[in-house]
């Protein structure tokens, strides 16, 4: 059994990493920035305390007495809102350090960062953890930098690179059904690129294996079994919403990724429990 802090425990992915550490008998301190936050977390008996990722003081008093700590905080863009990327990508330099010298400082041991699985995109072949990373762009250089920070912390680290998420909080599926019934789901080109998903009850529970089973100086991709092309996931979308097949040409938010999840099932024993879209989005 660990303490583990947890970063960003009310976020999209960390309300679910949250009851799964507990379920593994694991003791939590969930580290939030609203006093009513704190409030409602103790109320469900989760020891809760608050912290912000750019208070250094802050930091080191919420880590104290953990063993392994889990960086899950964000602030990126949700589906169909302007994507202005700034404070994402300062968590993830500023706050990312500020996290490390904090556990460096208690003498917290284990460091679980989330990062991208596109990173390594750019690619219709299916690739792994080992693939180069892609030039940095404006979505992808700050994460590139906060890996680095993280493999240079001289910590037990462990970086897991999630997939496209969906599911309940991302609000994802939600907008791209909502393009479909308006007619305005249109596939990224020409909808060739591939795209490698994970639903977010299936990366908490990687997250929660990781603290115990992930190897020290990590890196895995955390994706369901079956990536997919854009044109293939929104005509199965547009056809479940009785609207029209998209058409081409339209934005490209993200490279082709076409990911493999072989290195989580083998180190952590993990498997999606949704393996594709198809029943993801049932």
């Amino acid at each position: 059994m660990m303490r583990i802090a947890v970063l960003g425990a009310t976020g999209v992915v960390g309300r679910h990493v949250v009851p799964r550490l507990h379920e593994q008998g694991h003791e939590v301190r969930a580290v939030v920035l609203a006093e009513a936050e704190v409030e409602a977390l103790r109320r469900r008996g989760v020891d809760a305390t608050q912290g912000n990722i750019f208070d250094l003081h802050s930091l080191r008093e919420a880590v104290k007495g953990c063993s392994a700590a889990l960086h899950l905080a964000t602030a990126a863009p949700r589906p169909g809102h302007a994507p202005n990327w700034q404070l994402n990508d300062r968590i993830r330099r500023e706050g990312t350090a500020n996290l490390l010298q904090a556990c460096r400082s208690a003498g917290v041991q284990r460091f679980v960062q989330q990062s991208l699985a596109f990173l390594v995109g750019g690619t219709s072949d299916l690739v792994d953890e080992t693939a180069p990373l892609l030039p940095a762009t404006e979505v992808t250089a700050s994460a590139i930098d906060a890996e680095r920070l993280v493999a240079a912390s001289g910590l037990d680290w462990v970086i897991l690179r999630d997939g496209a998420l969906y599911g309940p909080g991302t609000g994802r599926e939600e907008h791209w059904a909502a393009l479909a019934r308006s007619g305005e789901l249109s596939f990224p080109g020409d909808g060739s690129d591939y795209i490698s998903q994970i639903h977010v009850a299936d990366l908490a529970e990687c997250f929660a294996l990781a603290c115990e089973r992930a190897p020290s100086s990590s890196i895995i991709s955390v994706v369901d079994d079956e990536p997919t092309t854009y044109r293939e996931l929104f005509t199965y979308i547009a056809r479940s919403e009785g609207a029209a097949v998209p058409t081409s040409g339209g934005a490209s938010n993200f490279p082709s990724f076409r990911v493999t999840n072989s290195k989580a099932r083998k180190d952590l024993g993990w498997q999606p429990f949704y393996r594709s879209y198809r029943s993801g989005l049932a």
